[in-house]
């Protein structure tokens, strides 16, 4: 690197530590950041290429982060952020904050960030990268942060095993044109506080699972939450609409029975066929 080369880095570094005479050396608020970030944000549109929007996509992500350093970015609420999902665990140790990039050929790109509380009060701040469509067995394999299962996550359900704290993440993908998803995932701590995700904790019938993965026919809804009434996440019982349609899941919806996960034993154990009239 030659020395005008040099010159001119130090000049850009300066220009970022110390003002410009006459201006006051002071950090920038929340609140002008979620200003700049929601003009960042309304330059994603359908009506643009997905070149245009992934690349506003990853400039609001580089902004973002900035501003989730800030102190109090751990509370802020970012209500001017409408299409950006953020959620925090009933413990106040950990945030979420998750949107998504509809890609032209129907199926989407994930963002992420997590905020996290559990190894201080200070909060450290994780970026999630999106990596699904490199999972080879993703019900068996665990993530983090820069190999995560992406997902727009819309619930936290905290349960206690063996001394630590499980985050167990509802998340919903609308993978494509003719497939939405729907996932329970787990995001837990190892012993030097870095954030993982996945854990064989979900028993079913057919064996143990790191993650539990729930696909179906884009044009019909499925439920998957947490029921406080009877301790335990509820969801549709998913059918294809034809004994023909077995295994072709842009066949498959609710059959109006349900299901659901309960935790014993440090696991999420299936209970089949509950009856959520008798909660």
């Amino acid at each position: 690197m030659n020395s005008s080369h040099l010159f001119s880095i130090l000049i850009l570094l300066l220009g970022i530590i110390y003002p410009v005479q006459g201006t006051a050396c002071r950090q920038v608020s929340l609140p002008e950041s979620e200003t700049a970030l929601k003009a960042l944000l309304s330059e994603i549109s359908p009506g643009h290429s997905d070149e245009n929007n992934l690349a506003a996509s990853d400039s609001f992500a580089n902004q973002l982060a900035a501003a989730l350093i800030i102190p109090g970015a751990f509370e802020y609420p970012f209500d001017q952020l409408k299409t950006m999902g953020k959620i925090t665990s009933s413990d106040k140790k950990i945030r979420l904050i998750t949107w998504n990039i509809p890609l032209k050929d129907g199926t989407h790109v994930y963002y992420g960030f997590l905020m996290s509380r559990v190894s201080g009060k200070e909060p450290q701040v994780f970026r999630l990268t999106d990596n699904s469509d490199n999972f080879t067995h993703a019900t068996t394999e665990t993530g983090s942060p820069a190999n995560w299962y992406g997902c727009l996550v819309y619930e936290i359900v905290e349960m206690k095993s063996a001394g630590e704290t499980l985050y167990t993440l509802l998340g919903y993908d609308p993978n494509n044109l003719f497939t939405s998803k729907k996932l329970m995932d787990v995001l837990w701590f190892n012993p030097v506080g870095e954030p993982v995700f996945g854990k064989p904790v979900f028993r079913l019938s057919n064996g143990i699972q790191s993650r539990v993965l729930f696909e179906y026919s884009a044009k019909v809804q499925m439920s998957l939450k947490w029921n406080e009434g009877m301790k335990m996440i509820v969801f549709d019982h998913l059918s294809p609409s034809r004994p023909s349609f077995t295994g072709q899941y842009e066949h498959y919806g609710p059959d109006f029975s349900y299901d659901g996960f309960r935790f014993e034993k440090d696991s999420w154990m299936l209970v089949e066929n509950i009856d959520v009239r008798n909660e």
